[in-house]
C-alpha cells in the first residue's frame, strides 16, 4: 500500500464534491483526507485528496478523476518534494504543569497559543501530519478536551 495525494482543480460548480466522493465510493476506494477550498480564482476551487492504496488503484483514481465533470487539472504531489500542511485545533485541560511546559511545548512544535480561560487552553498547529501527530501525542497526557483537523493540503513546488 502506498500513500498518495492528488491536487485537483476543479470549475466551482455545485455538485462536484458528490461526483469525487462517488467515485471513490463506486470504486470501494477509502479517503484518508479530503480538503476543498475555493483558490484565489472564486471560479475555480482546489480539492487536496489523501489516499493510501496499491500502485494499480492510485493510477486508477488519477484516471477516474480526470473524466470527470468540471475537473481541470490532477496532479499527483510528491510529500518528500512538495509542500504538505495539516493544521489542527486542540483544546486541552489547563493545569500548572502544561502552563509551565507551554513556552517549550510552543517553541518545539511552531504552535499558537490561540485561547485561555480558567480551565482550557486552545493550541493551533500547523506541520506536516507527522509533526501535528507528534504534537497531539505530546500535550495528549493533559488531557484533549477536544480537537479538529483539516486533513493534508498541498501545493507542487514546481510547475510540472
Amino acid at each position: 500500500m502506498k500513500k498518495m495525494i492528488l491536487s485537483v482543480k476543479t470549475h466551482n460548480n455545485s455538485g462536484v464534491i458528490a461526483r469525487v466522493s462517488s467515485l471513490f465510493t463506486r470504486r470501494g476506494f477509502n479517503l484518508d483526507s479530503l480538503a476543498v477550498e475555493e483558490t484565489h480564482e472564486s471560479t475555480i476551487s482546489r480539492l487536496t485528496i489523501c489516499v493510501t492504496e496499491d500502485e494499480r488503484s492510485l493510477l486508477q483514481i488519477k484516471r477516474q478523476l480526470e473524466k470527470l465533470v468540471d475537473i481541470t487539472e490532477v496532479e499527483v504531489l510528491e510529500p518528500e518534494i512538495d509542500v504538505t500542511r495539516d493544521l489542527a485545533l486542540i483544546k486541552v485541560k489547563s493545569s500548572a504543569e502544561l502552563n509551565k511546559k507551554i513556552k517549550d511545548i510552543s517553541k518545539s512544535y511552531y504552535v499558537s497559543v490561540i485561547d485561555v480561560n480558567g480551565s482550557e487552553i486552545m493550541f493551533q498547529v500547523c506541520g506536516t501530519k507527522e509533526v501535528v501527530d507528534d504534537f497531539i501525542n505530546i500535550i495528549r497526557p493533559y488531557g484533549i478536551i477536544e480537537s479538529a483537523r483539516t486533513g493534508v493540503i498541498a501545493l507542487s513546488t514546481v510547475n510540472r
